[in-house]
């Protein structure tokens, strides 16, 4: 069975390893970005806000949170 979809992705993500392994000591992020980083991912910002919503609801305040996903 064959589905494209799934081998969509399979050139892109091809070429952007190449372009990674390229360019990857000039492209230079924010120390706050989790995400598109060697040894950091989804889970370090998950534990990150996990952890700033416990301190501050402990010490009685509230907490209001937006997420911004932007390209």
């Amino acid at each position: 069975m064959y589905c494209g979809i799934t081998l969509t992705p399979v050139l892109p993500k091809l070429f952007e390893s190449v372009l990674l392994g390229l360019y990857s000591e000039h492209l230079i992020s924010d120390p706050l970005q989790f995400g598109f980083k060697k040894s950091s991912s989804c889970n370090n910002a998950l534990f990150a806000f996990v952890e700033s919503v416990k301190y501050f609801t402990k010490r009685g305040s509230k907490i209001r949170c937006a997420f911004l996903d932007a390209i």
